[in-house]
């Protein structure tokens, strides 16, 4: 009887385990391992104060996420000359779509956590984080990497 009962608390303390690492993982407000992030730029923070002054507002935490989840939102990408569509999955995945001026079509799915309950990053094997602050205004948003280069978003 001793034995079941050890067996039975083994097994539900690696379910729980697992479900604690599955959600840490996918779009929540859970950190992992946020110092590894790269964040707070110079760059980052004089954008973040343009955008303010234009009357955007930062967000954050469960705002950010409820803000995000299951939503697909459009920007221009001036520097790859690219039309790019990125849904935000409740999963924790995130779609990337995108066309360029030259009629090139691609895609990619990488993961979406939100760090220190300010940055949305977007995760994928084969590449380092991308990790942004989010503002904003009138129903839009704006993003911002830290090398401060902003992509003003539409709900589409």
């Amino acid at each position: 009887m001793r034995a079941k009962q050890i067996k039975n608390i083994g097994i539900a303390g690696m379910i729980s385990l697992g479900a604690a690492l599955s959600l840490s993982a996918c779009g929540s407000t859970t950190t992992v391992n946020s110092a590894d992030i790269d964040v707070d730029s110079n760059d980052m923070t004089e954008a973040g104060t343009v955008l303010v002054n234009q009357g955007y507002q930062p967000l954050t935490g469960t705002s950010l996420v409820s803000a995000i989840n299951n939503r697909t939102f459009s920007y221009r990408d001036g520097e790859k000359d690219a039309n790019v569509n990125v849904t935000y999955f409740e999963n924790g995945v995130a779609s990337m779509t995108w066309s360029d001026d030259d009629g090139d079509r691609g895609m990619k799915k990488r993961l979406w956590t939100v760090e220190q309950s300010k940055y949305l990053c977007t995760w994928d094997h084969s590449e380092d984080d991308d990790c942004a602050t989010v503002f904003t205004k009138a129903g839009q948003l704006a993003t911002i990497d830290n090398d401060g280069e902003i992509h003003y978003m539409t709900q589409s």
